[in-house]
């Protein structure tokens, strides 16, 4: 299993409106292809920020990053859940796999 971050934004800093975290951690499952699954996902949602550390179980971390990163690209395009997003950030997060960095708790 291999965590990944990642972070969107919306253009130009302007306001698109929040998605909801579930919604977003639904399309990220559905959207992944092959042997790679969503094991689970913290998302923080702002009107013009989205932060997630997912964690992909997928044969090696090429196809973990590689599959998310087609999974948030299906939801960033026309018609997508997070239409009119731009992801600036998807790659593995070697301390925390490791345990060396602290998730914070969010009531």
């Amino acid at each position: 299993m291999y965590a990944i971050r990642a972070h969107l934004e919306t253009p130009g800093g302007r306001p698109a409106g929040p998605p909801v975290a579930p919604v977003v951690r639904d399309g990220l499952e559905r959207g992944l292809r092959g042997s790679a699954r969503l094991s689970h996902a913290r998302i923080r949602v702002t009107p013009q920020e989205l932060d997630a550390v997912v964690f992909v179980a997928a044969g090696n971390l090429l196809d973990a990053e590689d599959r998310l990163r087609d999974a948030w690209h299906q939801l960033t395009s026309a018609g997508g859940v997070l239409s009119g997003w731009h992801l600036l950030h998807c790659e593995a997060d070697s301390r925390l796999a490791l345990g060396l960095h602290e998730l914070p708790s969010h009531p």
